[in-house]
């Protein structure tokens, strides 16, 4: 694999860094799926396709670093296969940067449902076993079939116990790559999150892997949260992972890029100072010298596929795993009666359950964002809270925000008459939801105002709810062309 050097991950955040010339920084990484809209041929479809900001793609394929393509949106490691077609904008996205390689997690975020897939809104651990190799390594050949690049499939975080009938983190890795005769994008930070969380060691993992097939290294920072290690990207690399990687660098033969991983609201904290910082850091690894790596003879991957376990133990690994994480309160009284029903009892299914909906609050938040606003001066945290986890124990997640707008809104207009009393909320709501509406589906709407929306807002911005207006009627046109995705 070519060596390319050090990169970031491209956030509109790191751009200017980008643009000045810094000879460390010789790769930019860019994962697609934030920069596409979700669409829908009307609002009667189930199957949306992936809309690219071409513009903002344009923009990013004219930065002279040399580019790589990270997918987060569609993992390799699950069963239910996307009923939307997702691989013709990657495939655009690798040729139009015109990519030297393209990398996906090994996890998984979906699940089948009786109403059909359903997103998890995280990415959740696949299940170690026979099939769970055969499973991702039939989806990294039929990703990379489309591909026209080498693949490679990044080493996931895993927050759940150790399993006594499942391989181990580094034998389940490595038997996957072989297998499926791809590459690893090797994140050192998830390895020793895992490490830190009561998981394999990061030199227990590392010496199960086929070190040759290592072509990319991820690095970030990471925070305490309820008792665990999270790898959240929220600041510089810890120097026991800059360790790890002056470790096992010089025996990678084929490594063609390291990249630093850090969260857009991060970046305001370590300043561009900061992420150049890094960058330096990185590069100081990256130049250490290679040595030829003598690659023991390997057993065919068929001899060591640890304990058979059939599709339907891994289609009931997701279902159970998935809707403990999600906390979906129907689905999840129907899991009491599934197999591996003791995953409930893993103390990191509360962990889920709030980086999910925190996730998720955090989209509506951002989407309706005029909705949430007068539910707080109104109720307060508390009860907003509240109502958030209802909902989220009621309705499976959306990964793009319009989407996750879309179905919070009608959630709350269908127990307006229930709800403590918000001031203009109906018609507040109606606003938001017709923005998120006209860019999932590309619905136009009128939306018919009581008051001047310009005033109730202006207040808003204030964190304020007015307490009298003077009544007037006003009418918005809102068309696809107005709403934000």
């Amino acid at each position: 694999m070519r060596r390319l050097g050090v990169g970031l991950i491209y956030l509109r955040e790191v751009d200017p860094l980008y643009r000045e010339g810094n000879p460390d920084l010789a790769v930019l990484e860019l994962e697609p799926e934030t920069f596409w809209e979700k669409l829908y041929p009307d609002s009667s479809s189930r199957t949306p396709w992936f809309q690219p900001n071409s513009a903002a793609m344009a923009q990013i394929a004219a930065l002279p670093q040399t580019k790589l393509v990270h997918s987060v949106g569609f993992p390799l490691g699950g069963t239910e296969p996307y009923e939307a077609d997702y691989v013709t904008p990657l495939i655009a996205a690798v040729r139009d940067l015109d990519a030297v390689w393209a990398s996906a997690h090994l996890s998984f975020n979906q699940i089948s449902t009786a109403d059909g897939p359903q997103q998890v809104g995280f990415l959740l651990p696949p299940r170690q076993t026979r099939h769970g190799v055969e499973l991702a390594v039939a989806n990294i050949a039929r990703l990379a079939g489309g591909l026209n690049v080498p693949l490679a499939f990044e080493t996931g975080v895993n927050y759940l116990r150790p399993r006594p009938e499942e391989l181990s983190d580094g034998e389940f890795l490595g038997l996957v790559a072989e297998a499926a005769d791809c590459g690893i994008l090797l994140d050192l930070h998830n390895l020793w999150a895992n490490e830190r969380n009561g998981r394999q060691s990061v030199k227990d993992v590392l010496d199960e892997l086929p070190l040759e097939r290592v072509w990319e290294i991820h690095l970030a920072g990471g925070m305490m949260l309820d008792g665990y290690y999270l790898d959240s990207h929220s600041g510089p690399i810890p120097d026991e992972v800059l360790g790890l990687a002056a470790d096992v660098v010089p025996h990678m033969p084929n490594l063609g890029a390291m990249n630093f991983e850090v969260m857009p609201a991060y970046v305001q904290d370590m300043g561009l100072d900061g992420v150049r910082e890094q960058i330096g850091r990185i590069a100081e690894v990256w130049r250490l010298p290679r040595v030829t790596r003598i690659v023991a003879p390997r057993a065919t991957p068929e001899a060591h596929l640890g304990v058979a376990a059939d599709e339907g133990d891994v289609l009931a690994w997701e279902q159970t795993l998935g809707v403990l994480a999600v906390g979906h309160r129907q689905a999840e009284a129907k899991a009491r009666t599934a197999t591996l029903d003791d995953l409930r009892d893993d103390p990191a299914i509360p962990l889920f359950r709030r980086l999910i909906g925190e996730g998720r609050s955090g989209q509506i938040s951002r989407a309706l964002h005029y909705t949430t606003v007068a539910m707080l001066a109104c109720w307060g945290p508390e009860r907003v809270h509240a109502l958030l986890d209802d909902y989220s124990a009621e309705v499976y997640p959306d990964a793009f925000a319009a989407g996750e707008a879309d179905r919070f809104a009608r959630y709350v207009l269908g127990r307006l008459d229930r709800l403590p009393s918000v001031p203009y909320l109906a018609e507040i709501l109606a606003f938001e939801h017709a923005l998120a509406r006209a860019s999932l589906y590309g619905e136009p709407a009128v939306v018919r105002w009581s008051v001047d929306p310009a005033e109730l807002f202006a207040s808003l911005d204030r964190g304020v709810m007015p307490t009298a207006m003077e009544a007037h009627v006003f009418e918005m046109q809102i068309s696809p062309e107005s709403s934000v995705g």
